[in-house]
């Protein structure tokens, strides 16, 4: 029998969206963009802590200053953008940054190679560590453009 018209959309999302995380497996760094305390964007290259996927990325940062910085813009406003490529392929992601407080997920995403911004471990008062959740993503993966949203 052959495939509906949905059928084959949907086949076509799973497969852009596999690639598209498999791509972010392989990068180490991504842009993450937050919006600075007079409305503009700033967006700042961050090594990747951890992904599942692409739908849920860490990001290990630190809360240095009270009045700017990653930390105190997603205090105030929660939306981002995250960025990554390689090669010729792309995908930039819209989404949500949450503030994780749960030792168990700190410990567990923790890289020893931190220590040197954080002499404490996840003990320490600037530590902090962000969790980016997708709610729109934007794939240019082999030559094919695709937008999606999800929940």
């Amino acid at each position: 029998m052959a495939k509906t018209a949905n059928e084959i959309q949907k086949e076509r999302i799973r497969e852009i969206e596999d690639k598209a995380a498999k791509l972010l497996d392989k990068c180490t760094v991504a842009t993450l963009t937050s919006i600075n305390e007079k409305g503009y964007p700033r967006t700042c290259l961050l090594s990747k802590a951890k992904n599942i996927g692409f739908s849920d990325i860490y990001f290990v940062t630190s809360k240095r200053s009270k009045l700017n910085g990653k930390a105190t813009h997603f205090e105030n406003n929660t939306k981002a953008s995250v960025c990554y490529f390689l090669g010729g392929d792309s995908v930039t992601l819209i989404g949500n940054v949450e503030f994780i407080e749960d030792k168990a997920i700190q410990e567990s995403i923790w890289n020893e190679s931190d220590r040197k911004f954080f002499s404490k471990g996840i003990e320490d008062p600037k530590f902090r560590l962000l969790k980016f959740h997708t709610i729109e993503a934007t794939f240019w993966i082999e030559g094919k453009f695709r937008t999606c949203k999800y929940k």
